[in-house]
């Protein structure tokens, strides 16, 4: 089957504010070498793809080829379960510091992109009535088994259920080509006084490696004052982290208002950001120069813990 993801495309207006002019930061994949064209909106400051595929053909290649493309294989390695557990557990936690865990006990919550599943499986384990959404076949489907939560093989269009009371999104968002769409559809699915959790990779951050930050799959790179901007319309945040990856715990509003867009004072800032990342800012202030013991350390500790089952090795990272 073809790669629909790599079929020429025409360029698109904003994501955000639907304006169309752009300053190109970037015009190759940082994994490929690929033609790749990243734009920054001036009018809002919204880093994204100028050209960006259909619903469609995303469908296609996230159903079929995305975990593929990205992780070599089409169900999890007992390494990755061992990641997205301890993952899994730091998010927990961020919700229990929230005071969510207590309060939401016994009612529904949703992972769209579940992945493997791990995330499902330990809001299940702390008393949540948990589910799952996620479009690959081959990760729902090991979910579904390896740790019998309820994974649907889906997209969040897809969805039949809704009256959910916390609803998360890990490293989804950057990947969807309509994010206004995304925050309705998240906003109907709450119940009202719902909360929604969103972690997505930061622009502004400085330890993400120069080759390892725009492809192909990323549609969107957002700063804190974007990922706020387009949830404005339905939602009100209460907690953020933007230290490293972006993460933003919001409260749903009672109804949908009009978005409210970063000042040019803001998008100004990004565009600075933008023009400090390279080798040196992410080896010194980055603290890149660490990461080569940091993975001799993460290998040490998986190849004691990721082995046995996938059930086992989830365990022991929740632990």
């Amino acid at each position: 089957m073809e790669k629909p993801i790599n079929t020429p495309l025409q360029p698109q207006a904003c994501g955000l504010c639907g304006g169309k002019d752009y300053l190109v930061v970037s015009d190759r994949d940082a994994k490929s070498g690929d033609p790749l064209e990243i734009g920054l909106c001036s009018g809002c400051g919204l880093v994204q793809q100028t050209q960006r595929p259909t619903s469609e053909d995303l469908q296609i290649y996230y159903s079929h080829h995305y975990r593929t493309d990205y992780k070599k294989n089409y169900e999890p390695k007992l390494k990755y379960v061992f990641r997205a557990g301890l993952a899994a557990r730091n998010r927990m936690r961020f919700l229990n510091h929230a005071q969510l865990l207590e309060t939401m006990g016994g009612r529904k919550f949703l992972d769209v992109g579940a992945g493997g599943g791990e995330m499902v499986y330990a809001a299940q384990r702390a008393g949540l009535k948990a589910i799952g959404i996620e479009p690959n076949q081959g990760y729902s489907s090991f979910a579904r088994e390896a740790y019998n939560t309820e994974i649907a093989t889906c997209g969040l269009d897809e969805l039949q259920q809704s009256g959910f009371a916390i609803i998360t999104m890990f490293h989804v968002l950057e990947h969807m080509p309509d994010p206004l769409a995304v925050f309705r559809r998240l906003f109907g699915l709450l119940d009202a006084d719902g909360h929604l959790l969103i972690e997505v990779p930061n622009i502004e951050q400085a330890d993400t490696s120069p080759s390892n930050i725009f492809f192909k799959a990323h549609l969107y790179y957002f700063s804190k004052a974007t990922l706020l901007a387009a949830a404005s319309l339905g939602f009100e945040p209460i907690q953020i982290e933007d230290q490293g990856n972006l993460r933003i715990l919001f409260r749903r509003k009672s109804s949908i208002t009009p978005l409210v867009l970063p000042p040019q004072e803001t998008v100004a800032h990004t565009r600075l950001r933008l023009s400090q990342k390279g080798w040196g800012e992410y080896l010194t202030v980055g603290g890149g120069w660490r990461r080569p013991f940091q993975r001799l350390r993460n290998r040490a500790r998986e190849t004691l813990n990721a082995r046995g089952t996938p059930l086992g090795t989830l365990e022991r990272a929740l632990a």
